[in-house]
């Protein structure tokens, strides 16, 4: 016997991220207990994480809970937890794309969803943002494959390409693709770009808050006035935004935009949003590169690159770049006046990797 309960898991890296994932019926119904439980696995609060299997940053202590889903061509339902590093919290509010590219492989591996013979579609609604994302997972022989020759920045290692895309994307925390009934809303004399799409952002320039847009995340990091101007900007966008009072929440995200130098169209620093991160979000790309193409946004007049009705964007970020390639609706310039209805779907290429399967434990009392 032991004063510990086991818990069957899988440790993944998905994307830039890297987490656990979790079948739903292995977990507690009470969401309060799953916090509770979480904090136990990942180590939190704590910097270091040394308790837990966290690695003492937000991109890994993430947690992914999974199930079969009941809903009608819909294979899984992926509910997404943040589990804070130095704050005794696990918000069940944002959602992971990173994390997505581990969901596929687990679902297949854990007798979700039957392999095909080549690739394999999954369709998976996040429980969180209640949207839709196909997943395209290489399956040859039938079974998943993580080796590859794919290679995404941030990375060390290669992997087998897999396919995000999004769909259902517009408002869906707010119920609007602009929830300020603006492309550009000035706070603080600063203008921003609020957006609610994957997940709701406020996107600004970089010039704005005193920096280039180039600076590496320790940089930023280590600029506490930078945080505070970031800060006071978001807070009020919250509310301009139906959000409410957004204060210690981790919604919405925060990006700061620049124009490139290098072999991008746009260059971004993501913060997420009490540290900058060391990549970029998948989701927070979702944001970045379709405003792009949406005249009026921050972002419009800083993008390098032709403006068509299907385009390839790759946005720069501290180590590297990621490439986001954006459909939009075919009546995107009739729907520009309503600001809605204007992006179709966004596709993103992510690997993943399995690291560890087997039990995480935490107290009984």
């Amino acid at each position: 016997m032991t004063d510990q309960i086991p818990i069957p898991a899988v440790f993944m890296r998905g994307g830039t991220s890297r987490g656990l994932l979790f079948h739903k019926k292995d977990l507690p119904k009470d969401k309060s207990l799953i916090s509770k439980y979480l904090l136990k696995i990942m180590g939190s609060p704590d910097i270091r994480q040394i308790d837990g299997m966290g690695g003492g940053t937000s991109v890994t202590s993430k947690v992914c809970i999974i199930s079969k889903s009941v809903e009608r061509d819909v294979d899984i339902d992926y509910l997404f937890a943040q589990v804070e590093v130095d704050r005794n919290y696990v918000d069940f509010e944002p959602t992971c794309g990173n994390m997505l590219s581990a969901v596929g492989p687990f679902a297949i591996e854990e007798g979700l969803v039957k392999p095909s013979n080549q690739n394999t579609e999954i369709c998976v609604r996040s429980v969180n943002t209640n949207s839709l994302i196909k997943l395209l997972v290489p399956t040859p022989n039938a079974q998943v494959v993580y080796d590859g020759n794919f290679k995404i920045d941030g990375v060390p290692s290669t992997g087998s390409p897999i396919l995000l895309n999004f769909l259902e994307l517009e408002g869906v925390k707010t119920g609007k693709l602009f929830p300020t009934n603006e492309f550009s809303t000035k706070i603080n004399d600063i203008n921003v770009t609020c957006i609610d799409l994957g997940n709701p952002m406020v996107l600004g320039q970089a010039k704005d808050f005193l920096i280039n847009g180039d600076e590496d995340t320790k940089t930023l990091n280590e600029n506490k006035t930078l945080f505070e101007k970031i800060e006071n900007v978001r807070k009020i966008a919250g509310f301009k935004m139906g959000m409410g009072d957004v204060t210690g929440k981790v919604l919405p995200k925060f990006a700061l935009l620049s124009s490139v130098n290098k072999g991008g169209n746009i260059r971004s620093r993501y913060f997420t949003p009490f540290s900058c991160h060391e990549t970029h979000a998948v989701t927070g790309t979702l944001c970045v590169a379709s405003s792009c193409l949406i005249p009026g946004t921050i972002s419009y007049n800083l993008f390098k690159c032709k403006k068509d009705k299907k385009v390839s964007i790759i946005v720069e970020h501290p180590m590297g770049e990621i490439e986001c390639v954006i459909n939009l609706e075919n009546n995107f310039q009739k729907n520009l006046k309503n600001k809605k209805n204007l992006i179709n779907s966004c596709g993103i290429y992510r690997t993943a990797r399995k690291i560890m399967k087997g039990f995480v434990y935490v107290p009984k009392r």
